[in-house]
């Protein structure tokens, strides 16, 4: 019966009357497909671009058409440290801030030795909220500014349920993730405007994938990093200004207890060259390719937007670490 029914409504589809109907569907469906394959093909030669030919000087932009000093903070180590040596590689200067002068001065040492630039060492710990800002304006308001990179940042220090975790050091992961990004975009992107170019990097983390359990608000952090780089994007794009977020999966840094690079945490020096070379071609990027392929095989294991598997994982690792903890201690 339904098959009867099936093949009266294919007829009737099919005559003369409604011909006009089939050719507006066709058109449409037509249009559909093409909006997907360009869509598709424009990333993936945004992709080829950024990872194959940029590296070698291929299609990149030139950064130094933007300005003469390059601003980056959490520039001590890991990260933030690859990209101030990059970016001084490329030959800009580079102001660099973190809490510990001792660490920049190391940096700011290798930077002279190796590339000869300027260097501004701003020590200045970010976990004191808005306090510290007006004293990074007095250090950075003679610079001719190029690019910030907001790479500051902390983590929670291991696995915890939200209620286990002291508020204060919430607080701390928000004031250095999330608000220390909103000041520095805006001490440097007036001067920006006034000469309608400027690039602003901002770091999130792979983890901005989708919810991660465990890591509540240092994961929450991370997305409000790519939302707000994404929609300042798109406030000022027309206005000269290159707005990225870069999702980096593992480096070898502090932050996630690594000293060495391996093949699936790589070197934070490769690592800022790879992701300097995507600036300008990719508005999101994972600075590399590994960090591609890990975010591809994240996205395939556990689901984009699915908490609950990445919560039963952390689990069994949390749970884990809690017992191997405890048999050190007796």
């Amino acid at each position: 019966m339904c098959s009867s029914y099936w093949n009266q409504a294919v007829d009737i589809f099919m005559s003369d009357r409604f011909c006009l109907y089939r050719n507006i569907a066709a058109v449409i469906g037509t249009a559909y497909v093409l909006r997907f394959l360009l869509k598709k093909l424009w990333a993936l030669s945004g992709g080829f671009c950024a990872y194959f030919l940029a590296p070698w000087g291929i299609s990149r932009i030139n950064i130094k058409k933007y300005g003469s000093w390059a601003v980056v903070t959490g520039a001590s180590e890991g990260i933030g440290r690859g990209y101030a040596l990059e970016l001084a590689r490329q030959g800009l200067n580079v102001a660099i801030m973190s809490r510990s002068r001792e660490k920049l001065e190391k940096v700011e040492e290798e930077i002279r030795s190796k590339y000869n630039r300027d260097v501004r060492v701003i020590p200045v710990d970010f976990s004191e909220g808005q306090s510290v800002y007006d004293d990074i304006q007095a250090e950075i308001s003679d610079l001719d500014i190029a690019i910030l990179v907001n790479n500051v940042g902390t983590g929670i220090g291991g696995e915890s349920y939200f209620s286990q975790v002291d508020p204060l050091r919430h607080r701390k992961v928000i004031e250095l993730n999330c608000q220390s990004m909103i000041q520095m975009t805006h001490l440097v992107l007036p001067k920006m405007l006034e000469k309608k170019k400027g690039i602003i990097v901002n770091i999130a983390s792979i983890l901005c994938l989708f919810p991660v359990p465990l890591s509540t608000v240092y994961s929450s952090s991370k997305i409000f990093v790519l939302h707000f780089s994404t929609a300042l994007q798109t406030e000022y794009k027309s206005k000269g200004i290159i707005v990225q977020c870069n999702s980096p999966g593992y480096v070898a840094t502090q932050l996630v207890g690594l000293k060495k690079a391996t093949w699936w945490a790589v070197d934070p020096v490769a690592y800022g060259r790879s992701s300097v070379a995507t600036i300008g071609l990719q508005h999101h990027t994972n600075g590399c390719l590994t960090h591609v392929f890990q975010k591809k095989m994240v996205e395939m294991l556990l689901g984009q937007k699915t908490a609950i598997p990445m919560l039963n994982i952390r689990r069994k690792y949390f749970l884990k670490r809690q017992s191997e903890k405890q048999k050190k201690e007796h």
